[in-house]
């Protein structure tokens, strides 16, 4: 499998498609380069949604991929319901990790939610903040 056989993301269909396809197999995590780029690709939710839904069953997340998704987490400029899916997603990853974020994540994480608790939020997003925030103090304790 590529690490990127989404091709051409204008073309949303069937990297939608195929998204979904790799979901069903269990293979999201052969082509993390790929999902990293859709997440990063600001011209079409529907990919970006769809891949944070699915993305959060990957056992090893890349560290850009979980960079990628704390981007999202901290961009004032995204609409809520994105950042609110970016946070669930990293708690699953948070919650089943098998492995141990690299030190640099894990303060970056740490600091990313300081951040943002910090600024007033509508409820249902500090909501998901909060929670998010009280998982990585769970499972790292004080970074």
């Amino acid at each position: 499998m590529q690490s990127d056989p989404f091709g051409n993301l204008k073309d949303w269909g069937p990297v939608l498609d195929l998204i979904c396809q790799m979901s069903a197999n269990s293979r999201l995590s052969e082509c993390q380069p790929g999902l990293t780029r859709i997440l990063a690709y600001k011209d079409n939710w529907r990919l970006r949604e769809e891949t944070l839904q699915r993305i959060g069953i990957i056992e090893n997340p890349s560290e850009a991929m979980v960079s990628q998704v704390l981007r999202i987490i901290a961009d004032e400029n995204l609409y809520y319901e994105v950042r609110i899916m970016a946070c669930e997603t990293m708690s699953e990853w948070l919650k089943n990790y098998r492995n141990q974020f690299s030190a640099a994540t894990k303060v970056c994480l740490a600091e990313k939610m300081a951040k943002q608790l910090e600024i007033p939020q509508p409820p249902f997003f500090a909501d998901a903040l909060i929670k998010l925030h009280s998982i990585v103090h769970e499972r790292f304790g004080a970074v």
